[in-house]
């Protein structure tokens, strides 16, 4: 549960890292981009986006490439993470039912002392 917990989180973060890189291009171009996976993807690394598109198409089927990866490309990313590191950091969340063990306290309940009461 940890390590979903801290995707989300990490996911939450990349949200607002996509914000961030969207506003200073609004600031330097004067118009609001939207950015997409792929224009994330093509701003980070384009070398690796145009050898997965050619391998795709090679060793995949050309289908694949237009009628999945494409749309999958031209979505909105930070809506995306975010939607994505919400869930995440919910259904790693901790039992709400069940007490945390303290330090002091340790994990065990409580013992009774005395006679039956």
């Amino acid at each position: 549960m940890v390590v979903i917990r801290a995707l989300g989180w990490l996911s939450l973060a990349v949200a607002v890292a996509v914000v961030v890189h969207d506003l200073l291009t609004w600031w330097s171009e004067g118009s609001y981009p939207f950015s997409s996976f792929g224009s994330l993807w093509l701003h980070l690394d384009p070398t690796s986006l145009g050898n997965t598109q050619t391998s795709a198409r090679r060793h995949l089927s050309g289908i694949l490439w237009t009628w999945v990866m494409r749309p999958l490309l031209t979505v909105p990313a930070m809506p995306a993470f975010l939607v994505l590191g919400l869930m995440l950091v919910w259904i790693g969340r901790r039992n709400v039912g069940r007490p945390e063990p303290g330090f002091l306290m340790g994990s065990r309940p409580r013992r009774r002392r005395g006679g039956l009461s």
